[in-house]
């Protein structure tokens, strides 16, 4: 009788294991194959808030499409970020604050790491990885209905 035990809990274990193994397997794949694609756009909205669109997100995991302003040519603020699904995401729309946006931005692919569903940045929440780098994309935006900073025309004293 206690060798039958035994068996059924080795065998629950296997299956256990296999699963696990197989959730790695598909997050490592999705991993070498997390990307952005983005084009310059006009944002859609006023001067307060706005719409970019990001045309492909391929996430490892449940994560965040995270757009940051242009710190003199590297990410700064965070201005807006929304959900994505594993896999592949088409035509992401990411509501942006327009008020505090620059004329170039960032796209950034984020984990959701820790409480599922909360932006939880810069902890837990990290960045994604693709071979290595994190999965991070710039792109221009213009806008009709509001004025988008330039922070090295501004640095400059509006010389550039």
């Amino acid at each position: 009788m206690q060798k039958r035990w035994l068996v059924l809990a080795a065998v629950l274990a296997a299956c256990c294991i296999g699963a696990v193994s197989a959730q790695e397997a598909v997050g490592m794949n999705a991993t070498e194959n997390a990307s952005i694609q983005v084009t310059d756009q006009m944002i859609e909205g006023d001067a307060v808030v706005g719409n970019v669109t990001i045309r492909e997100v391929v996430s490892n995991g449940t994560g965040w499409l995270v757009i940051h302003n242009n710190l003199f040519g590297h990410p700064g603020g965070v201005i807006g970020y929304t959900p994505v699904e594993p896999g592949m995401n088409e035509n992401v729309t990411v509501t942006i604050h327009t008020f505090v946006a620059t004329d170039a931005l960032f796209a950034v692919l984020h984990h959701d790491a820790g409480e599922a569903g909360v932006f939880e940045y810069p902890v837990p929440d990290v960045e994604q990885r693709a071979e290595g780098e994190i999965v991070i994309v710039p792109f221009n935006v213009t806008a009709e209905n509001a004025t988008l900073l330039n922070l090295t025309e501004l640095s400059s004293g509006g010389r550039t």
